[in-house]
């Protein structure tokens, strides 16, 4: 080994890390993984056993694989290399990986190779599921050029062609037991930024599924295929390139690779960051309510392609034999999945923007990825008419009244901007992290959690917990949609940055109602519940609830209905 070809990569590498904490290289990961590059070809080139080993004779390629194939090197990140030989692999060839590897080790680096014929290569990618995503990742570094192309060109002919659907039932197979493995980090109070839902590894699922459907061979080619809008794509490339940013952080800090956003750490990151304090907002929470966006995105995105594949809420196939209609004019359903019938009809008549969640509702079949891509592109339909349309009020009041058992349009509504669109007051707490251990989701989640657990007790059949609440749900009779709209809303308040939340969400719950052209009584009904929804709460744990002075206390501030 050269000792110059070392000395230069730990000066570049330093070079980076120096520019990367000014925050004056955004793009660190691909940077890292140029200089790599450098150093194993410069390696290669110099390499004393190379010539040995005798390329034309045993074709041989140094081939990078998975994160580092995909330009994604973190600072911590692991190399997986592959040193591929066409025929079987040469004694001579362990002193080659000694001589290119054993270097970077010495630097602190986990670097992980394989050794293989391309016979082996391909029989263990057929058997080995995780062994054929890295070679879908793979990218030509060093050696016999010829030999790399020869192994995509059999991955496709053997691996892929006629068994595109087996893979991509598996991968979606991965996908799903990985988010019960490591939960959805849009809500966790300690997201894994790589394999949580709307982390890293949903970006990379997708980009697995449509190599293996389309030949894709950049990230850019999401667009180039259509599977995502110009616009779309941009905003997927800005939370990546966050993600990567606090990932990188998080391996300085560390001093080696993790993935895991621990609490003890949130508050550093937003300092690194550049976060700051505004009112009652703390940096950390606006860190961690960005970082959520930026992973709700990623979810969204990967959830969206894979029910273009045909995959429910990318979880099991949609029962596509089962064909059901819409009865509404201007909606119609394709592949099962409900999608306008075209734009030019919801220009006609933009109260179908509410309507296609209501069919949802009532058909039980989620909206295309088209529908929702319609929906984020034009928000100028909901306007001040549209909200305050009787009829549109009244949409969204059978949506917000119905029941749900196993769909909840209310998630797809605000996951499409359109429940902060048709309420603009909730735009000020989408994301809204509140730093603390026991506010489990963001404001805008917890407030659809809300509603949800409030439309569940009819449902109920458990005679203990609930049986109560069953019952008071069904004799409050119509006024149900005033516990809901207060449910929706009570925590709207938090949204602003001074005050008690409870008295501030109560004036915003004021102005929403009146708008929407409800009567004063039953104003005053969803005001009161949201300025009071601690009371119950700070009673049962601060006062003795067996107490009769406690019992006249609560009733006197509750009054009769």
């Amino acid at each position: 080994m050269n000792t110059q070809i070392l000395s230069n990569f730990r000066k570049q590498k330093e070079e980076l890390i120096e520019l990367f904490l000014k925050g004056e290289n955004q793009f660190f990961s691909k940077n890292h993984a140029e200089i790599l590059d450098r150093y194993f070809y410069e390696s290669f080139e110099g390499s004393r056993i190379g010539p040995v080993l005798n390329i034309f004779k045993n074709p041989y390629a140094i081939i990078a694989l998975g994160g580092y194939g995909r330009e994604e090197q973190c600072l911590c990140s692991d190399i997986d290399l592959l040193f591929l030989f066409k025929h079987n692999v040469p004694a001579e060839a362990e002193k080659l990986i000694q001589e290119i590897i054993y270097p970077l080790w010495d630097l602190g680096y986990d670097v992980g190779h394989s050794t293989l014929s391309m016979k082996e290569c391909l029989h263990l990618a057929h058997e080995k599921l995780d062994v054929f995503t890295s070679l879908l990742d793979a990218r030509f570094l060093c050696g016999m050029s010829t030999l790399y192309s020869e192994l995509k060109e059999k991955m496709n002919t053997l691996l892929i062609q006629g068994r595109s659907k087996k893979l991509v039932a598996d991968l979606v197979a991965k996908n799903m037991e990985r988010h019960h493995r490591f939960g959805d980090s849009t809500y966790l109070l300690e997201p894994n930024i790589k394999e949580g839902q709307g982390g890293l590894r949903d970006y990379h699922t997708i980009l697995w599924i449509i190599k293996i459907k389309s030949q894709l061979k950049t990230p850019k080619d999401l667009e180039y295929y259509g599977h995502l809008s110009h616009d779309e794509y941009e905003a997927l490339s800005q939370s990546l390139s966050f993600i990567w940013l606090v990932r990188n952080h998080l391996h300085r800090l560390f001093g080696r690779k993790v993935d895991q956003l621990s609490f003890n750490y949130q508050e550093k990151l937003s300092k690194l960051l550049g976060f700051k304090t505004i009112g009652n907002q703390m940096a950390v929470e606006r860190f961690l309510g960005h970082l959520h966006g930026q992973m709700e995105l990623i979810k969204q995105y990967n959830l969206m392609i894979l029910s273009e594949f045909g995959y429910s809420y990318g979880l099991k196939p949609i029962r596509k034999h089962l064909v059901k209609k819409s009865k509404v004019d201007g909606l119609t359903v394709t592949g099962n999945m409900l999608t306008f019938s075209s734009v030019q009809s919801l220009m006609a008549k933009p109260t179908l923007l509410l309507k296609i969640f209501e069919e949802s509702a009532r058909l039980k079949i989620p909206l295309s990825a088209e529908a929702k891509r319609v929906i984020r592109e034009f928000p100028h339909l909901v306007n001040k008419q549209f909200r305050s349309s009787p009829e549109n009020v009244k949409i969204f009041e059978q949506i917000l009244i119905k029941p749900a058992v196993q769909f909840n349009v209310l998630n797809e509504m605000l996951n499409t901007g359109f429940l902060s669109n048709f309420i603009p007051e909730i735009k000020k707490i989408v994301n809204r992290i509140q730093y603390d251990t026991y506010h489990l989701y963001p404001v805008d989640r917890h407030s659809l959690f809300t509603v949800r657990t409030i439309k569940s007790f009819p449902l109920s059949h458990d005679k203990g917990e609930f049986d109560l609440c069953r019952k008071l749900y069904k004799e409050i009779g119509m006024k149900r949609i005033l516990l809901l709209w207060a449910a929706l809303l009570h925590d709207i308040g938090k949204g602003e940055d001074h005050g008690n939340h409870s008295e501030t969400g109560s004036a915003i719950v004021t102005r929403i109602m009146k708008r929407f052209g409800y009567g004063l009584k039953q104003i005053d009904t969803v005001s009161f519940l949201v300025r009071e929804h601690l009371f119950l709460m700070k009673t049962a744990t601060r006062r003795d609830i067996n107490d009769e002075e406690a019992i006249i206390a609560c009733g006197r501030r509750i009054g009769d209905p």
